[in-house]
């Protein structure tokens, strides 16, 4: 376990450009850039102080913290305990490719699950599982990456195969299930959850010189022609999704 954590840290790390990894409080954030300050953002304006918070996919920690100073009560989970460096936040292990919310019976005002579903063998079963997590009334924060973005379209033609979901991201990200915000949007909706804000993060143009000359030719015409509404661009969907 702790030599895949340290190997999805590092593969993560030397995922974008080069570019120094940004942290809070000295903590790195394995996310897209902007993720997790739009995502506190999502939840602060649905949930007050003093909610319970269970984060999935906590990693270093990182979002964890920036949600227990704003004065959550936040529990932490993830596959690899290692790598959670926060002593005073609660931590629990937990596989999302099983069954995992019997381990929280007494359920929790919010959830956040920032740029997870895209490891897991079954998102609409993790979906049902957090929605037994939540009351109505509930928040659930999550994020994906975005396959509808005009780059992702372009590679696609070109190679069969979506931005953050080439033979790369499966091998070294475990990136092994693209979902659509159309696709997510209708998991959403079966399991239980009304979606009450959306937002686009990150531009997926940033790394485009990565991906060769058709996509970089391609990708601004498709950009000028799409036609889903500006949160379904970006690099990454974020969604706040509440319990109904």
């Amino acid at each position: 376990m702790a030599d895949q954590a340290s190997a999805r840290a590092e593969n993560f790390r030397t995922g974008f450009a080069g570019q120094p990894m940004r942290e809070y409080k000295g903590l790195p954030i394995y996310a897209a850039p902007g993720l997790h300050e739009a995502a506190t953002e999502l939840l602060v304006d649905a949930a007050s102080a003093g909610a319970r918070v269970l984060e999935f996919g906590a990693g270093s920690g990182a979002m964890s913290l920036r949600l227990t100073d704003l004065g959550f009560h936040v529990t932490a989970s993830d596959l690899f305990p290692e790598s959670f460096k926060p002593t005073d936040v609660p931590f629990v292990a937990a596989d999302l490719n099983g069954a995992f919310a019997a381990q929280w019976p007494q359920g929790f005002d919010a959830v956040m699950a920032l740029e997870i579903v895209e490891h897991l063998e079954n998102p609409r079963e993790v979906l049902r599982q957090i929605r037994a997590l939540l009351p109505v009334g509930g928040q659930l924060v999550l994020s994906t990456p975005n396959i509808a973005n005009p780059v992702s379209q372009a590679l696609f033609l070109r190679t069969g195969q979506f931005q953050w979901f080439r033979d790369i991201d499966y091998r070294e990200q475990g990136h092994i299930t693209p979902l659509s915000p159309w696709v997510l949007e209708k998991a959403l909706q079966e399991a239980g959850f009304t979606i009450r804000a959306e937002r686009a993060v990150s531009s997926p143009f940033r790394r485009i010189r990565r991906l060769g000359w058709t996509v970089r030719l391609l990708a601004p015409w498709f950009a000028l022609f799409n036609g889903l509404p500006r949160a379904r661009r970006g690099e990454v969907w974020l969604v706040r999704a509440e319990a109904s």
